[in-house]
């Protein structure tokens, strides 16, 4: 929409300059772009607007106030050449529009001017929509075809061997359309030369042609090779378009005409979904009918009517030539199931279709045909005569296929029988006959020709798989070859090189030697005073570790002294809590100190020690039992010092307040890996539990406050929950692997 309005603002634009009263801006802006230049852009412009899918009403208006405006500078400029671009123009957008008759005159305009002022590829291109404007009957269809080939005759002589190819194809299609057969193979065949020379690949809809025209004149093992390499090439090429399901109807044909029902309907159903995904209506309707056929012929009626509905109901308004078509199956198959009431429905219908005047003679002679069959297996013998005299009065000029004559000769066989006519019946008979084994003739000869391809089809894919075989067994002989020599070659210049190599190094190697020997004593020296280094530093972190711990101890040994001399138990209290939370950092250091590994501490350890010395500084201890669950788990210093912080307040709470007077119970303790980058620690009893809990999360307790503290300083969440009965105390954080950067950390 957004170019339509471009374009009409456009010539709006060149409508309103042609006044009297021009601005001199625009004479400047008229004198900048040529005239020459304004109708090429005016041509590509409409170009684009009847390219779009569909025929939108105001793109077709767009094109011809286009043509309309080339026309005008044309005329006022005398320039011919424009004069008939703006015909070609009009005559390519009534085509567009569906009013072929209508561009009739303007095409004829565009070949005689462009054929005296425009390029030959524009006489073409004219001479083309000319012919487009013609229909396919009688002399129309000659017309048509004259002038197309006058167009490729042009883009011959311009090398242009695309558009020539695609041209012949057309006009091979026309030739067929007309029954001039030799003519049609003659142009499909050279399109398909031409294709193959400018290396299209595409040629599934051209070999699909000339498969049909082959089954056209009887050539039944040429439409056979020729629609399976149609087919053959549409799948590699994945295509999925309508001229797919042309083509596998086309194969199932050819399969129906030998009686393969089997082949012949696998074709149909590939075809089927195809016409179905592209919504071609006139496919769908021409596959169900060819599938109701075969269904019909392995009489499976049924199946063969829902086939015939589904035609019907994916177009419902069908012309009187479709309709028809689907009566005479449909007729048929009731005369099959000897269903007459049924079949009298659908013989009424098409009698009124047949006395209907300007009706196409050979659809009448089907008409004929169909309407005798029911007449005469309803006993109407009389009536089914008239129809049959005037088909095979009218045979010459509209000619009937041979199993219907057949069929005819065995229906007038019927009659004469019926009416004591001996003699004439059995010559009816007679000839029933010896049409009927010139069919079976031809479906065996086309079942030997169906073997025949199969048989050189298996033939030339096994010498094709011989050549490849021989082929890759010669680049394999060549390639082995290539590999000794070149291994041979190899061998001789590695060998050079490496005797080089040997005696450089014969050279160097006392070189060599002394300078590694003077390298590995300094090495050796520098790794003792290293180790002396290393040993240094691990004495000195466990003197800092062990001086830690006796600082600590003499702290708590101060506060053990001062709380003689004190009365108030809140203050004895405080003194007692802060000796257990020293004790819990300075059996980390007595730890440390004591072990090789002076980075980490064992969980395992420190956790039962630690509560022994809790459990053991509590007159309650004596009734509480201690769970304790430790994984395989050695803590950094840094996190174990917070870690047994909170350790301990989290018992002494529990052994103070959960288990008041005297009362038994358990406290459990569990420190365990979450997964591989976390850690939890979980202290929880079945005490009296905490009344309230916000109040205690809240709260001001010293106790609290260091638990909430320190999970904060390990990165970690604080979990505090009535675990009904007692409490949860819960805290997760990350765990921190030990390494060699760590211990810098530690020391510093």
């Amino acid at each position: 929409m957004s170019n339509y309005i471009f374009i009409a603002s456009f010539i709006g634009f060149l409508l309103t300059t042609t006044g009297v009263g021009c601005n001199r801006q625009n004479n400047d802006r008229r004198a900048a772009v040529s005239d020459t230049a304004r109708i090429s852009t005016l041509m590509q412009h409409a170009e684009r607007c009847l390219n779009k899918p569909g025929s939108f009403p105001p793109d077709m208006d767009s094109a011809m106030n286009m043509a309309a405006e080339i026309e005008r500078i044309s005329t006022q400029q005398q320039y011919k050449r424009g004069l008939g671009l703006s015909r070609l123009l009009r005559a390519k957008t009534f085509r567009e529009m569906g009013q072929g008759v209508q561009a009739r005159t303007p095409a004829a305009q565009a070949v005689e001017i462009l054929g005296q002022a425009g390029t030959a590829r524009e006489k073409a291109q004219a001479l083309i929509e000319l012919g487009g404007t013609y229909s396919n009957d009688g002399n129309d269809m000659s017309r048509k075809i004259a002038l197309y080939e006058q167009g490729m005759q042009i883009y011959a002589g311009l090398g242009e061997k695309l558009s020539e190819a695609q041209l012949r194809e057309f006009i091979g299609d026309l030739y067929q359309l007309k029954q001039d057969y030799p003519n049609a193979l003659t142009h499909l065949k050279k399109a398909v030369a031409l294709y193959q020379e400018v290396g299209y690949k595409r040629l599934q809809g051209v070999y699909g042609l000339i498969g049909y025209v082959y089954v056209r004149t009887d050539n039944f093992g040429e439409s056979l090779r020729y629609n399976t390499l149609a087919v053959k090439i549409g799948e590699e090429l994945k295509d999925s378009g309508s001229l797919m399901a042309t083509i596998y109807n086309r194969l199932g044909d050819c399969y129906w005409s030998i009686e393969n029902n089997q082949q012949a309907m696998a074709c149909y159903k590939k075809a089927l979904p195809i016409a179905y995904a592209n919504k071609d209506s006139f496919a769908v309707q021409n596959i169900q009918s060819s599938i109701a056929r075969v269904l019909a012929r392995t009489k499976a009626y049924g199946e063969a009517l829902k086939a015939i509905n589904a035609g019907i109901a994916i177009s419902p308004e069908l012309d009187v030539y479709d309709e028809s078509a689907f009566d005479i199956l449909r007729l048929h198959i009731y005369i099959a199931l000897n269903d007459l009431p049924q079949g009298e429905i659908y013989f009424r219908k098409l009698r009124k279709v047949y006395d209907q005047e300007d009706f196409d003679e050979n659809m009448r002679q089907a008409l004929r045909f169909s309407m005798a069959s029911y007449l005469v297996n309803a006993g109407r013998f009389r009536e089914g005569q008239q129809y049959l005299d005037a088909l095979f009065r009218l045979q010459d000029r509209y000619p009937v296929i041979k199993s219907k004559r057949a069929t005819a000769e065995y229906l007038y066989y019927q009659i004469d029988s019926a009416a004591g006519k001996l003699g004439t019946a059995m010559a009816h008979f007679r000839n029933f006959k010896s049409i009927s084994d010139s069919l079976r003739n031809m479906v065996q000869s086309r079942q030997l020709a169906e073997l025949q391809f199969q048989f050189e089809t298996e033939k030339k894919d096994n010498d094709i798989k011989l050549l490849v075989q021989k082929s890759k067994a010669q680049e394999a002989s060549l390639q082995k070859e290539k590999i000794i020599r070149n291994a041979i070659i190899a061998s001789v210049a590695l060998l050079i090189i490496f005797l080089g190599l040997v005696y450089s190094r014969y050279r160097n190697k006392k070189v060599m030697n002394i300078r590694l020997e003077t390298q590995q004593h300094e090495i050796n020296r520098q790794n003792e005073d290293l180790r002396k280094l290393v040993d240094d530093k691990e004495w000195l972190l466990k003197e800092i570790h062990h001086r830690v711990k006796n600082n600590l101890q003499v702290i708590i040994s101060l506060l053990n002294t001062q709380s003689r001399y004190l009365n108030n138990k809140d203050a004895l209290d405080a003194i007692r809590n802060s000796q257990q939370r020293m004790y819990s950092m300075s059996l980390i250091h007595q730890r440390l100190y004591q072990t090789d590994n002076p980075g980490t501490i064992d969980m395992r350890w420190y956790i039962p020690e630690l509560i022994g010395y809790i459990k053991d500084s509590h007159e309650e201890g004596n009734n509480i039992r201690f769970i304790v669950d430790c994984g395989h788990i050695a803590l950094e210093v840094v996190q174990a010092v917070p870690l047994g912080l909170i350790l301990n307040e989290a018992i002494s709470n529990a052994l103070k307040y959960a288990f008041p007077d005297g009362r038994k119970g358990t406290i459990t303790v569990c420190l365990e890996m979450e997964d591989d980058k976390n850690c939890r620690l979980s202290v929880s009893d079945d005490g009296i539990g905490i009344t309230d809990l916000n109040d205690a999360l809240e709260g001001s307790s010293l106790g609290m406050r260091l638990m909430q503290g320190l999970s904060e300083q390990l990165d970690g969440s604080f979990t505090l929950l009535n675990n009904h009965p007692g409490v949860f105390i819960g805290v997760a954080f990350p765990y921190h692997e030990f390494t060699p950067e760590n211990r810098k950390y530690i020391l510093n």
